[in-house]
């Protein structure tokens, strides 16, 4: 791939058009009182708040609060990757994910290894693997007398342990990116009353998870589904066993829970066996790891385009496509493994290249999902203005949610404004409450609004009361 996709003269335009559209240097601090008085409220101080308002295209701000701060966005800072990759990459860019025959296939049997080369499809969920499976026995294999050998090259390995954020390794939201990551690696638990018993089983299915139920079935109030539940993982060799036991009240009902128990290469395993054994296959190894230098794959999975990859990430505020999305575009952008600093040096060119000085801005992993991210209103601010006249808007737009009907915000302020009048990026993590987007008032006015809070305790009720204040005022503009 060239170095970017995006059309040089189409950016250079758009450069000189956005220059009429700059944020205005003076600050007008003046909040609206109702949201000033949440702040006292819950003594709140004004310095932990970034608040920047502006019509679209009009010339100076409606508020503009502490707006070159550099704060923690959370999520909001997907706005970034998935803009970026939009312009870098082009909407209609896809993953591929290469299979590779590494011996002879002669009447049903591979007398060698399976390769599967992983390059960095951020969606390659558990009915895309299945088809990928289905094909292969369609076209010929079913007997493998070898391994199952993954190459994962196109991404850098990362650093660290998915317990490093908050020390929660099990939980989805911290999978680590992979070049050949299958169904973030997570197992969907489900819980079932049935003949006095609690049933558990797992989806997707895999040859080396089992399942150690010692959970007694109670009566009495379900409080918490299944908060009442313990969890704990054991590994043994190739077999990793779930241990589920404490009391689960009949009242609970049919719960889920979603964990990542298992590290990719085994979950990749234990996963293509299952459902390999349950096609009629067979395979006689184990799981591996290699690097192709072969050209022509035996088959080839494509995902969906970005344009859809961009709206899960945003609409759901998925951290682990985020993560692959940022090391694609600096693989790309590079021609080059995909790392993090790749990726946060294309995305630093790019806003350069549009006119946006980010001096301040951090992106560490683009997911948000971060201590040491930072950004500053006034950044996120001219990110968005910058959309509203890009070629990719309608697909940027599209990707964000809608207040009030999906997403991340779809339960937000039902019946307080009129669903579907703010598109929002929300971000929270500890000691932080973000959001950014656009608003149309009811007196169809047009606006950008990014807020940013960072204090302590402030991801709880006070922030979102915070939020739905500046929303609700907003809209009666």
């Amino acid at each position: 791939m060239n170095l970017m996709r995006f059309n040089f003269h189409i950016l250079f335009l758009i450069s000189i058009l956005f220059s009429n559209y700059t944020i205005a240097d003076h600050s007008v601090e003046h909040l609206p009182d109702s949201v000033s008085k949440i702040l006292a409220r819950h003594k709140l101080p004004k310095g932990s708040l970034s608040l920047y308002i502006q019509e679209y295209d009009s010339p100076v701000p409606l508020v503009a609060l502490n707006i070159d701060t550099p704060r923690n966005p959370a999520s909001v800072m997907k706005l970034l990757p998935t803009y970026a990759g939009l312009e870098i990459l082009g909407p209609d860019y896809t993953w591929e994910t290469h299979v590779h025959l590494d011996g002879k296939l002669s009447n049903g049997t591979l007398n060698g290894n399976l390769i599967i080369e992983g390059r960095g499809d951020p969606f390659l969920v558990r009915e895309t693997f299945w088809h990928l499976l289905f094909t292969l026995r369609n076209r010929g294999i079913k007997h493998i007398t070898g391994d199952l050998l993954i190459d994962d090259e196109y991404f850098e390995d990362e650093i660290g342990s998915p317990a490093d954020f908050d020390n929660r390794p099990y939980r989805v939201y911290n999978t680590f990116p992979d070049a050949a990551l299958l169904n973030f690696r997570a197992h969907q638990f489900y819980f079932i009353p049935m003949d006095n018993r609690l049933h558990i089983y797992a989806d997707p299915p895999a040859s080396n998870l089992q399942i150690s139920n010692k959970v007694k079935l109670v009566t009495g109030a379900c409080h918490g589904k299944h908060r009442q539940l313990k969890f704990n993982v054991i590994k043994q060799g190739s077999v990793t066993t779930v241990e589920f036991a404490g009391n689960y009240p009949k009242n609970c009902g049919n719960q889920e829970l979603l964990r990542a128990v298992m590290p990719n290469g085994e979950y990749i395993f234990g996963v293509f066996k299952a459902l390999w054994q349950d096609m009629g296959g067979t395979i006689d190894g184990t799981i591996g790891k290699t690097t192709v230098d072969a050209d022509r794959p035996f088959y080839i999975v494509p995902s969906k385009p970005l344009t859809e990859i961009i709206t899960y990430i945003n609409k759901y505020s998925n951290n682990v496509m985020t993560r692959q999305l940022l090391l694609t575009i600096g693989g790309e952008y590079l021609n080059t493994t995909g790392s993090k600093p790749a990726g946060r040096k294309a995305i630093a060119d790019w806003l350069n290249t549009i006119g946006i000085l980010a001096p301040k801005l951090i992106i560490e992993n683009g997911s948000g999902l971060s201590r040491s991210a930072r950004v500053s209103a006034k950044t996120l601010a001219l990110l968005l203005q910058h959309a509203l006249h890009s070629p990719y808007q309608p697909e940027f737009f599209s990707s964000l949610p809608l207040v009030g009907v999906d997403g991340t915000v779809r339960k937000r302020l039902k019946g307080i404004i009129p669903p579907g009048s703010a598109r929002i990026k929300t971000g929270i993590i500890d000691d932080v409450r973000a959001m950014a987007g656009y608003v149309k008032s009811k007196n169809n006015k047009n606006y950008i609004i990014v807020t940013l809070q960072n204090y302590k305790g402030v991801q709880n009720t006070i922030g979102t009361l915070v939020q739905d204040e500046v929303l609700k005022w907003l809209y009666q503009q």
